[in-house]
């Protein structure tokens, strides 16, 4: 899941048609990572959609997991631009406060951490990206205060800030579904220009995160394949 859907353009080139009898939903996508059927799934911007349509992507697709990816503000000088956070917990926060506590499934945690080691991930800036496993806070509105997150990152150890990820997490812990978030930091809260740094970075540290993701997909159909019926056809990757 992505809330943009340019947030998942690489994913949808990797993406090879497979035998569906499915309603395609507008603006989602739906094929075979190797020999794994995937769907590509937007949300849309905040916890409302969020909680949404992941209700939808639930109970339509009954998938094995989820996988949410997308960018998001990092907290300086723990990750820098371009860097990726494998979320290990997804903290709710109303405001300040803290809500509630999701924490991603161990085994897809140990599949990132395999997968950081082969995806063909690219420098942004001219500086190679660093995946780094920490926090992911969801929060209701955009944050630009450096000291909040620097406290968020003492307190709860967040490393990413972004809008959608609790609400996700949530439905999928309902239903027991496994869950994981990767985000690309596009911009550091706090910095100077944050906005614009975030707008000319996103789909370059956005492209690694997807490339993150497919390692992990295709890590796990290798380890536990579906079968389709059909012979797997592995993409070359994300360009």
């Amino acid at each position: 899941m992505t809330a943009m859907g340019i947030e998942s353009l690489g994913l949808a080139r990797a993406l090879v048609a497979g035998p569906w009898n499915r309603q395609l939903r507008r603006g989602w996508h739906e094929g075979l990572v190797g020999n794994c059927p995937a769907v590509l799934a937007t949300c849309g911007v905040g916890l409302k959609a969020a909680r949404k349509w992941a209700r939808v992507l639930l109970e339509e697709y009954e998938p094995r997991l989820v996988i949410l990816t997308g960018a998001s503000g990092g907290v300086g000088p723990y990750v820098g631009v371009g860097d990726l956070v494998v979320g290990e917990s997804i903290y709710w926060l109303d405001g300040r406060r803290l809500v509630a506590r999701f924490r991603a499934d161990a085994g897809l945690l140990e599949l990132a951490s395999q997968a950081a080691t082969l995806a063909p991930l690219r420098p942004v800036g001219g500086r190679y990206p660093r995946v780094v496993e920490g926090g992911v806070a969801t929060t209701g509105r955009a944050v630009g205060d450096r000291q909040w997150g620097e406290q968020l990152a003492q307190q709860h150890g967040v490393l990413a800030v972004e809008m959608e990820g609790a609400a996700i997490a949530q439905a999928c812990s309902k239903q027991g579904v496994p869950f994981l978030a990767v985000r690309a930091v596009s911009d550091v809260i706090g910095q100077r220009w944050q906005w614009f740094t975030m707008i000319r970075n996103l789909v370059r540290t956005q492209r690694n995160a997807e490339r993150l993701v497919l390692a992990i997909v295709q890590l796990l159909d290798a380890r536990d394949p579906v079968d389709t019926g059909h012979p797997p056809t592995y993409n070359a990757g994300i360009t």
